[in-house]
């Protein structure tokens, strides 16, 4: 039994190194492709629980590599691994440093064994001494304190890329991106939202417990969402409490907003809605809602979404959006660099160049503009991006009102939410404005 288990979890790192591959190496494949690429492969067919396993792991050392790398080249002086080796490594640190599932001597041995058989005996030799260090310390680098006088390891300690350390650090503050480093290197919590009360609400308590807004639920229990009861029928949809949050708020602000005669006929355009959790959720909050996006490959998601969820909402292409009557709110969840979500989305953190925000500045523009061009006299523009960084945010927001004119838009709230402040969620900014009344 105990070597049927060994072999078991050596297929699994096996296979976790593949996948981090696609993702680190030249491929650069997000997590998600990677991952689907590799474990839809012909004869692999994991198990749930193998599958849960490698999702965890390869997030996991995604969520850590700054810091497992800097860990690795403490530990190894001179050579400095690479390639396959390293990957291998990264998955076996993981593992000692932030994990507590497998005793360190299991992980030593069954890593030591793996490598040998994929890299031959001096390898492993050089792996064995490197991981017993690693593991006679693993307390300490885990909860490694911020190297406050040693600036050059910052954004190792952070585990994050020099750039975005550095933009990080310079906008909102050292101690500031100390604590929003540490809050990320935190696995996320997985939150629903509930559509009412009843039999389904009832049957959630189980393995769910209720947030701090409205049908936000928290989960407590593992296992697959798709599997739980209620999922299939549409009761619920996974979605952040940061972006429940926000779908709470601008409802409200919307409505309160509104002339009485018009809250009861509110119209809404989702531009950028894939994967539809914000669509759903308008939907919900009696918003009628038209629902596009920019990219082929997320409509699909979207439609499988609003299927199952909320079958009233029309998703149109994104072309017949010229087409539609002006709307009382338009919503533009952007597309950014996602620095907000690189604890649900790890992999951003490796992904994603600086030289990316400027792509991205004028995409954001264009999509401002674009949903400004659908609000009505009165309503509403909604603008959002899962991202903390303020070119993205406030100095979009200005560049905004600087090309709307003066008293032509006013600014009802903004919005920054950060997983190291309640509610603890994903990282996002937003804006509510306003469309002032034309005399």
């Amino acid at each position: 039994m105990a070597r049927e288990k060994s072999e078991s979890r050596d297929k699994s790192r096996d296979l976790a190194i593949k996948i981090l591959g696609k993702v680190l190496g030249e491929e650069a494949l997000s997590l998600d492709e990677a991952f689907a690429q590799v474990i839809d492969a012909p004869r692999v067919n994991p198990e749930p629980i193998q599958r849960s396993w490698l999702l965890e792991i390869c997030s996991g050392v995604l969520r850590w590599k700054g810091r497992l790398d800097f860990i690795i080249d403490s530990v190894s002086l001179k050579k400095k691994p690479t390639g396959w080796l390293r990957r291998a490594m990264l998955t076996g640190a993981y593992q000692l440093v932030a994990q507590d599932r497998v005793p360190p001597a299991i992980v030593v041995s069954e890593m030591v064994d793996l490598i040998k058989s994929k890299e031959g005996h001096a390898p492993a030799k050089f792996v064995n001494a490197a991981f017993r260090k690693v593991a006679d310390h693993a307390m300490k680098w885990r909860e490694l304190d911020f190297p406050i006088d040693k600036p050059n390891q910052q954004a190792a300690w952070a585990s994050l890329p020099q750039w975005m350390w550095n933009r990080l650090v310079a906008q909102h503050g050292k101690d500031w991106a100390a604590n929003f480093a540490r809050a990320c290197l935190e696995r996320p919590v997985t939150w629903i939202r509930v559509k009412g009360a009843g039999p389904t609400a009832a049957s959630l308590q189980d393995w769910s417990e209720e947030g701090p807004i409205r049908g936000a639920r928290k989960c407590i229990e593992g296992g697959p969402i798709v599997e739980k009861s209620g999922f299939e029928s549409g009761d619920f949809f996974v979605q952040d409490i940061s972006s429940q949050t926000l779908v709470a708020e601008i409802s409200s602000e919307v409505k309160s907003g509104l002339p009485k005669e018009e809250i009861e006929n509110l119209t809404a355009l989702d531009l950028c809605a894939a994967p539809g959790g914000k669509t759903a959720g308008l939907s919900w909050n009696s918003f009628d809602v038209t629902a596009t996006d920019r990219d082929g490959e997320r409509m699909k998601l979207l439609e499988e979404t609003i299927r199952r969820v909320s079958p009233r909402v029309r998703v149109e292409p994104l072309k017949a959006v010229a087409a539609l009557p002006d709307q009382h709110l338009v919503w533009v969840d952007a597309p950014c660099t996602g620095t907000g979500i690189i604890r649900r989305h790890p992999d951003v953190r490796w992904s994603k160049m600086e030289k990316d925000l400027f792509t991205l500045d004028k995409l954001q523009a264009q999509l401002l503009d674009q949903g400004w061009s659908k609000v009505r006299s009165g309503g509403f523009l909604a603008y959002t991006v899962c991202s903390v960084l303020k070119e993205e945010g406030p100095e979009q927001l200005q560049k905004f009102l600087d090309r709307v004119g003066v008293g032509r838009a006013r600014v009802v709230k903004q919005w920054f939410l950060v997983p190291q402040e309640a509610p603890y969620g994903d990282g996002f900014w937003g804006v509510l404005i306003q469309k002032v009344l034309l005399q």
